[in-house]
């Protein structure tokens, strides 16, 4: 599509995207730092902060002048936490090219503020990765060090481009099963295109539809929940939120029909930013919900329609 400098998740398409029931919410962190940090390169930072900005494209690179064995970035969180997991984005996820390029981390070490460290290893896929610990983890921090790498085939830098902190608690939206499209965009060198990204908390991950002639208008996403569930209310960012630039560039919705599981369906109106917004509807008790694009904004550039963000609360 080359719509978007993003990431390719190297798995092969599919319509129906399964996703994992253990939907931890992630926490919201009070700061990072790192030994080191690469300089800035033809306008682009490598800084530890974009390891928790909402995008896969933006990298922490170590700035050591080796392979950046014994480098370590840290997050920090407001208060003492319980942390069962954290979710990983491995490398640099700017392309897929990139991805290959620069190094991975191989064996990654997490210190607990409590001294407490823990070693683990990561699989060299371009694909997130979630690493749980045996037990939560108590602490106001997780400090993450290179141990080992998968070598890039060029440069000699290692990188990691985002890290989700996972608590024990659900998260606030209603789990998803599954999604089903009527039409996703096929993985191409820049990202996938994937239903299931929606609900990922990443800003420049997106679903988008595969319409050749249309512009998105009757295309569909329907969530299947877990269990029958209430809901009233549709979270969402609207379009290629990666900056507004980008959303600028594609097709955003103005229009949706909203058809649940007992049939009944009714419509909204959404602004067509990539900002987050919540529309209100009647309160349904059901079981899934099938979102058709009746309305749509077109994008200066791609006739194509993406949604980053959608989930649906009580």
């Amino acid at each position: 599509m080359s719509v978007f400098s993003i990431s390719v998740v190297a798995t092969l398409f599919s319509v129906v995207a399964q996703v994992s029931t253990a939907q931890a919410a992630v926490l919201k962190p009070s700061g990072v730092s790192a030994s080191s940090s690469h300089s800035e390169t033809e306008g682009v930072n490598y800084e530890e902060k974009n390891l928790t900005d909402s995008k896969q494209s933006t990298v922490w690179v170590e700035g050591d002048s080796g392979s950046g064995l014994g480098a370590w970035v840290q997050i920090d969180l407001p208060e003492e936490t319980e942390v069962e997991s954290f979710r990983i984005w491995n490398g640099n996820w700017y392309t897929h090219d990139f991805w290959q390029r620069h190094n991975r981390v191989k064996e990654l070490e997490v210190e607990a503020s409590d001294g407490t460290k823990y070693t683990f290893n990561l699989a060299d896929e371009m694909a997130p990765e979630t690493v749980e610990f045996a037990k939560p983890v108590k602490t106001s921090f997780l400090r993450f060090k290179i141990k080992g790498i998968h070598k890039g085939s060029t440069f000699n830098d290692t990188c990691l481009s985002e890290i989700q902190l996972l608590d024990a608690a659900p998260e606030a939206f209603v789990p998803v099963s599954s999604f089903t499209a009527s039409s996703t965009y096929p993985p191409d060198g820049d990202g996938s295109y994937e239903p299931k990204q929606m609900a990922d908390h990443l800003l420049d991950s997106m679903w988008c539809e595969a319409s050749e002639e249309g512009d998105g208008t009757g295309e569909w996403v329907e969530f299947q929940f877990e269990s029958s569930t209430s809901i009233s209310k549709v979270q969402m960012n609207n379009g290629n939120a990666y900056s507004f630039k980008y959303n600028m560039k594609a097709n955003r919705a103005k229009a949706m029909t909203l058809t649940f599981s007992d049939g009944s369906s009714e419509q909204v109106s959404v602004k067509p930013s990539m900002m987050k917004q919540v529309v209100s509807f009647s309160p349904r008790t059901t079981s899934k919900v099938r979102v058709t694009f009746d309305e749509i904004m077109k994008g200066t550039e791609y006739n194509d329609l993406c949604m980053s963000e959608m989930v649906f609360l009580e």
